[in-house]
């Protein structure tokens, strides 16, 4: 049965005020719209709702069924209408991201908690994974924004946006200071233990990539999956550890740790923020997208 939800809200009114006129005023249309309209749902119920009076209108034993149903359908629909409005306004909703440790680290933390503090009702949950991984949860849907590292391989699905620049670095410890001293070229890591993140990340993998495209090859002598542990490592002089600059910025300027430079220059990379080409985002995460792209500039 196909019925106007307009019938329902002017059914709803007469029953409430019992007086056709009234519910008209009520509804700023004419009493004669009312009556059309009972008439129509009548004719759709296949009975009559109201017993009609020179006093008014009372429902019938049909209408007084109805009407519980409609009441509980208004109901449903008005908090329905409620929590959008809410979400418009983010007072209500939520963002779920998909990143890695090191994304989160140096690029997010700062962004979250201020995010947060402008919108506490707005719930952020974040999924740590590596670029690839974080590609998928966008994909299936288990995530609305995803940051990685790229470059990543195109895909005609995905809207990529650079977000924040970083820079692949080497660096060591005392033990391996007097490397920094002067420009040397990249083939002289071989001499040395290098350390590196698992092969899983998508930095490790530019890193590859670029070395394998001067016929270099270092196989590591520690592969970790954190940054912090790759400087950490490379502090007690365990080795070279290959890092992002931004990541060790405090330990080079506290001379905690040396940046090795080398004769070759490391290509630029950028942390990118990732979504659904065809998929609408929530309003709570449009806005903190906008927070994201007005940070960048």
């Amino acid at each position: 049965m196909d019925i106007n939800l307009e019938l329902y809200k002017v059914f709803r009114e007469v029953s409430s005020v019992g007086n056709f006129t009234k519910a008209a005023e009520l509804l700023f249309v004419s009493p004669s719209a009312v009556s059309q309209s009972i008439k129509q749902l009548e004719e759709k119920i296949g009975g009559k709702l109201f017993n009609r009076s020179t006093r008014g209108v009372r429902l019938t034993t049909e209408g007084e069924v109805l009407l519980s149903y409609v009441n509980n359908a208004m109901s449903i629909i008005e908090n329905a209408q409620e929590k959008l409005s809410n979400m418009k306004k983010l007072h209500a909703g939520e963002i779920r991201i998909g990143a890695s440790d090191t994304i989160c680290s140096l690029y997010l933390l700062p962004i979250l908690k201020n995010f947060k503090k402008q919108h506490p009702d707005i719930h952020i949950s974040v999924t740590n994974r590596v670029t690839s991984e974080s590609i998928d949860l966008l994909k299936s849907g288990a995530v609305d924004l995803s940051f990685i590292n790229l470059p990543a391989e195109d895909d005609p699905v995905l809207e990529t946006t650079p977000v924040m620049e970083i820079h692949d670095c080497f660096v060591a410890g005392d033990k391996y200071a007097f490397l920094a001293d002067k420009k040397i070229p990249l083939s002289d890591l071989q001499k040395y233990p290098v350390l590196m993140l698992e092969k899983a990340s998508n930095s490790r993998k530019q890193i590859d990539n670029f070395l394998a495209g001067r016929n270099l090859t270092i196989t590591p002598e520690i592969e970790l999956g954190s940054l912090a542990l790759l400087s950490e490592f490379a502090k007690i002089g365990l080795g070279i550890a290959a890092t992002i600059k931004e990541d060790v910025q405090k330990m080079l300027n506290r001379r905690r740790l040396y940046e090795l430079q080398f004769t070759e220059e490391l290509p630029v990379r950028h942390i990118g923020l990732v979504q659904m080409k065809n998929v609408n985002l929530s309003f709570a995460a449009i806005a903190f997208k906008n927070i994201i792209l007005a940070s960048k500039g």
